[in-house]
C-alpha cells in the first residue's frame, strides 16, 4: 500500500460468498499408505467465507454467521451519512479515501461532505469524514466512525468510542439499524466544537521538540528495551520508527511552532502513512485513534498545574531514550 488516496470503489465491489466445507476421508493399510479413492464428507455447522474472483478462503463461520458484504456496508454508510450531514440527498457524498490490504479482507472507506469543512484558524482547513468498516475475515465488525481529517495533508484522526456512529457484530441474521445510528446532525456540530476547541487548547500549549519521540512511543504504545534492540528485525523497525518521527518532527515544529497542534500533525500524519509496519493498511485505523486517545489525555494532564512531562510520559521517556541513543548496525 502507497501514501497515495484510493478513491475508486469497484476495488471493495467484488463476489463474495459462502460455500460449503468439506474434509478428505482415506483408508490406509498397515503401512500407512491410502488405498483407493478418498471421500468427501461436508463439515455440519460451518462453511467458508471466499473471495470468488480470487478463489481465496477469508475465514470458516458458523452456518449462522451473518455475511455482511461490502455493498451492503455502503448502502448502509450511506443512511448514515444522510443522517449524520442532515443531507436530504447523498449528492454531497465524496469517496476521501479507500483503505484495503492487498487481501481484501477488509476495508475502511472515508467519506466527506464536499460542502462541510472547518477551519480553526483561517487557511487551516479540515473536514469531518465517516468511516465505514467492513472486513470477511472476521477481524472487525460492521462499524461507522466519525473522524476529522486535515485539508492541507489529509492527516486523520479519530476520537474514541463517543465518535462511533453505530458497530454491528455479524452474529443475527438481519441488522436493525432503523433510529440506532447514534449521531444526528446536532451531536456532529457539538464535536465540530469540541474539535475546534481542542485544537485552539493544542496550538496554546509549548511542547519541546525533544519530547516528541517520547510522546510517540506513549501514543503508539511503542516500547523500546536493550533486548529489543539486539534483534535485528525489531531493531530495525524501532529505528525506522525514529527516523520517521524525526522527519515529521522536523517539518511541523518548523512550519507550526514547538506546540500541541504540531505534535498532533506529528502523529496523525504517521498513523496516516504507517510506513515503518508491514501491513500499512491494518494498522491505519487504530493509530488514528490512538492518536485521539492520545490528545484527549495530554489535554487533560496539562489542566492540572502540576503537569509534569516525565511523569505524564512514564515508562516511554526511558523507551525514547533507549532508543535515541541506538545507533544503526551494519549487518
Amino acid at each position: 500500500m502507497s501514501g497515495e488516496r484510493n478513491f475508486d470503489l469497484q476495488t471493495v465491489l467484488f463476489a463474495v460468498e459462502k460455500r460449503p466445507v468439506y474434509f478428505r476421508d482415506a483408508r490406509k493399510d498397515l503401512f500407512g499408505n491410502e488405498e483407493g479413492d478418498p471421500t468427501y464428507h461436508e463439515v455440519p455447522r460451518f462453511v467458508a467465507v471466499v473471495d470468488v474472483e480470487r478463489n481465496y478462503m477469508f475465514a470458516v463461520v458458523s452456518d449462522q454467521y451473518r455475511l455482511v458484504k461490502n455493498d451492503e456496508a455502503l448502502k448502509l454508510g450511506k443512511q448514515c451519512f444522510l443522517r449524520v450531514f442532515s443531507a436530504p440527498t447523498a449528492d454531497g457524498m465524496e469517496v476521501f479515501n479507500i483503505i484495503q490490504p492487498n487481501t481484501r479482507s477488509f476495508c475502511h472507506v472515508d467519506f466527506i461532505h464536499k460542502g462541510r469543512s472547518l477551519e480553526p484558524w483561517r487557511g487551516d482547513k479540515w473536514w469531518p469524514y465517516l468511516r465505514v468498516t467492513n472486513s470477511y475475515n472476521r477481524t472487525k465488525p460492521l462499524r461507522f466512525d466519525l473522524g476529522f481529517c486535515r485539508g492541507i495533508c489529509t492527516n486523520g484522526v479519530i476520537f474514541g468510542a463517543e465518535h462511533i456512529v453505530f458497530r454491528y457484530y455479524h452474529t443475527h441474521d438481519q441488522i436493525d439499524v432503523e433510529g440506532k445510528f447514534k449521531v444526528d446532525a446536532t451531536r456532529l456540530r457539538k464535536l465540530e466544537t469540541v474539535f475546534i476547541e481542542q485544537m485552539h487548547g493544542l496550538k496554546r500549549y509549548y511542547v519541546p521538540q525533544e519530547h516528541m519521540l517520547a510522546l510517540a512511543c506513549k501514543a503508539f504504545d511503542v516500547g523500546v528495551t536493550e533486548e529489543d534492540l539486539s534483534k535485528p528485525r525489531r531493531r530495525k523497525q524501532l529505528l525506522d520508527f525514529r527516523a520517521e518521527i524525526t522527519r515529521l518532527t522536523a517539518h511541523y515544529f518548523k512550519d507550526l511552532g514547538p506546540n500541541g497542534y504540531a505534535a498532533l500533525n506529528v502523529l496523525s500524519d504517521f498513523a496516516t502513512r504507517p510506513r515503518t509496519y508491514i501491513s500499512e493498511a491494518a494498522m491505519i485505523d487504530p493509530l488514528q485513534k490512538r492518536c485521539g486517545d492520545l490528545t484527549v489525555s495530554f489535554l487533560q494532564a496539562i489542566q492540572e498545574r502540576t503537569f509534569d512531562y516525565a511523569k505524564y510520559l512514564g515508562p516511554f521517556a526511558k523507551a525514547a531514550r533507549i532508543l535515541d541513543g541506538a545507533e544503526p548496525r551494519t549487518i
